[in-house]
């Protein structure tokens, strides 16, 4: 299977999960469990849309733990992402994608003060390789930053696969955290 096949029928799987809260909340707790997450000051999280984990209720339960949260900022026209710091979701505007996002992107955060990456992706196998939406974005941010920071990719168990197809510029996340099991695919810190 190609990449847009495999879009196509992950998204079409995810889609019609129907305990998507309780699947949530378990993949939640899985991660705020993990001596990554414990010892992260600084979390670089995106911000789920559509069918995928809604990680805007984790991200309100960061920030009361005192977390410093970091979202993605895209610039849409030099197809670039940053990371700008939130204290709170209010003034988050939808993208073009759908996808809420910070409106000023003028204070950007220090890449390499990231302590955590926590990544969506389509789908994901054992190896760490992802099948993103297609737009790279993810990509290009991880290939401007240490490698040495790890990345956790959050998934429902469905959208872990056999072998997913990647190419040279593609990104390994160190780790797949779904509602079953934690995935250690590449050494991390």
């Amino acid at each position: 299977m190609d990449k847009k096949e495999i879009r196509r029928k992950v998204i079409s799987k995810r889609d019609l999960l129907k305990n998507k809260i309780e699947l949530d909340e378990v993949i939640e707790k899985k991660l705020k469990d993990n001596k990554i997450y414990k010892n992260s000051k600084n979390i670089f999280i995106y911000l789920g849309f559509g069918s995928e984990i809604n990680t805007i209720k984790y991200v309100e339960d960061f920030l009361q733990e005192g977390k410093k949260i970091i979202v993605p900022y895209t610039d849409m026209k030099n197809k670039v992402m940053y990371g700008i710091e939130i204290n709170t979701l209010d003034g988050l505007k939808k993208n073009k994608f759908g996808i809420l996002e910070p409106t000023d992107g003028s204070e950007i955060f220090n890449k390499e003060d990231i302590d955590l990456i926590i990544m969506p992706g389509v789908a994901f196998d054992r190896s760490g390789n992802r099948v993103g939406y297609g737009g790279g974005y993810y990509d290009k941010f991880l290939s401007e930053i240490n490698s040495d920071i790890p990345t956790i990719a959050l998934a429902y168990d469905i959208q872990i696969l056999e072998e997913v197809p990647s190419e040279k510029h593609d990104i390994k996340v160190h780790m797949v955290i779904t509602e079953k099991e934690t995935i250690k695919c590449l050494k991390s810190k």
